[in-house]
């Protein structure tokens, strides 16, 4: 192995190597992480152990920071005994595990394990083409369990008394990192939520969605947890969570809203949990096979419940507020500070003309209100008789302008029913501007592309990058 990337490079162990692991491994502040402080290595024993046989594959490297040898590593592929003694599924999966540490204690906290392990991920990936990769830190050691999960390793499973260190045997945690499913990884969320709520036992669990930046669980065939996998995570269910508090309170209509029953809001972890509703969720092709009759009724229930929702008193939450034409400005302001300059003339043609048309509508002037704000079919629940029952999905809700809960109602794609169907809605709602609520519709679309760049850069996410590129290249031929 020999792989560099920037200062750091990993090298396969080499005979000279022995003495630089010798000089490590009777350091007492690397063994009372790593061995042990009660073992006492000589350069023979040292030898012996690192040249040792497996059952199968293991890499023994060096890590080295800027040309300057500064740690250990060991790239191991599983075998039976090992799957037993993790307590891990053998399965048809390609799963490797590792342990390393850092010898020259002056490197330590600086981000170098971390950048080690994702250039190692990388490795297994494209070299042994790996499902999944593990390791068994001991509970105490939070500076190593802290650079593993920045790496992208979860917490899959408490090991009890796992290993003998200085004579007593260390709890340990088994950590997990896959390939293909490792934001939604259920057996992490399962850990997650059983050591969260105390009173909860997930018998079952398994991946019902995942939007932008949240993913949402089905527990035990009853709850629906959601969790966020973006920045400001507590900022977002603090809202949330308020919000249904509010509606919950102060609704009278009979469709059915999130009512949350586990709650969890700090910096490093946010978590809602409520019960599910039951309901087949709204599509174009079953609203095409209702009759005319359930097509009113549905579009009734529509106009009432958000009628409703709009003339409630928000003074309670009015600290939910959001400002969605300053939001843009400030967001065309990033724009401009970071990736702008990359962007095609016409890119920033479109750009600069939207922006314009920005500044000269009133629309963002008139009735603000507490609003769903992501008020799509697939939020939209009905039962077996077609009836609305339930409403999901309140992430996005706040004190914004009335015209944000039409905005997909209007829409005409593959995913929502249709313009028509949006302006019958508006007409049953009264006493609202229909062609302004049209032109909010409109600039909301237009502004799609660049909202995707924006989220992109903010989350660092070349892929939302690349795709807001795509769409505003294909908007930018419609206008041409």
């Amino acid at each position: 192995m020999n792989i560099v990337c920037d200062d750091l490079k990993i090298r396969n162990l080499k005979h000279e190597d022995f003495s630089l692991l010798y000089k490590w491994l009777t350091d007492e502040k690397v063994l009372e992480f790593y061995g042990g402080r009660d073992k006492k290595y000589t350069l023979e024993t040292i030898k012996e152990h690192y040249t040792e046989l497996w059952k199968d594959e293991i890499i023994r490297v060096i890590i080295e920071y800027l040309g300057k040898p500064i740690g250990y590593g060991q790239i191991y592929k599983m075998y039976d005994e090992l799957y037993e003694d993790y307590h891990y599924p053998k399965t048809n999966e390609i799963v490797y595990g590792m342990d390393q540490f850092i010898g020259e204690v002056e490197y330590w906290s600086k981000g170098i394990g971390t950048k080690y392990i994702k250039m190692i991920f990388d490795f297994l990936k494209n070299e042994r083409n790996a499902n999944a990769v593990i390791l068994d830190p001991h509970q105490n050691n939070l500076r190593a369990i802290k650079a593993y999960q920045k790496a992208g390793f979860r917490i899959v499973e408490d090991l009890p008394e796992h290993e003998l260190h200085e004579g007593k045997k260390e709890d340990c945690y088994l950590m997990e990192y896959r390939y293909e499913d490792n934001a939604t990884n259920v057996k992490a969320m399962k850990y997650l939520l059983e050591h969260t709520f105390s009173n909860l036992k997930v018998k079952t669990i398994e991946v019902i969605g995942s939007g932008y930046d949240s993913i949402a669980y089905l527990v035990n065939e009853e709850y629906i947890f959601k969790t966020k996998i973006s920045a400001n995570k507590q900022k977002g269910y603090k809202k949330e969570n308020a919000i249904l508090d509010f509606l919950n309170k102060n609704l009278k209509s009979s469709i059915r809203i999130p009512k949350i029953d586990y709650s969890y809001i700090t910096e490093e972890l946010s978590i809602l949990g409520y019960k599910k509703i039951n309901g087949k969720i709204l599509n174009p092709e079953m609203y095409e096979r209702m009759s005319l009759q359930k097509k009113s009724d549905l579009k009734t229930d529509i106009a009432k419940f958000l009628r409703e929702i709009h003339h409630l008193d928000y003074s309670e939450i009015k600290e939910f507020a959001i400002d969605n034409k300053q939001n843009v400005l400030e967001e065309y302001r990033l724009l401009k500070e970071t990736i702008y300059n990359e962007l095609t003339d016409v890119q920033k043609q479109y750009i600069e003309d939207f922006m314009e048309k920005l500044n000269k509508t009133t629309i963002f002037n008139d009735k603000k209100c507490l609003c769903h704000n992501d008020f799509s079919c697939n939020h939209l629940l009905l039962d077996d008789k077609n009836k609305l029952v339930g409403i999901i999905d309140f992430g996005d809700s706040g004190i914004i302008d009335e015209y944000c809960d039409f905005i997909y109602l209007l829409e005409d794609s593959e995913e929502e029913i249709g313009s028509l169907f949006g302006e019958d809605i508006l007409k049953l709602y009264g006493d609202i501007n229909i062609k302004k609520a049209k032109e909010y519709q409109k600039i909301v679309e237009e502004y799609y592309p660049i909202e995707t760049i924006i989220y992109g850069v903010k989350n660092n996410r070349q892929n939302f990058i690349k795709e807001g590129k795509s769409i505003l290249n294909e908007m930018c031929k419609k206008i041409n």
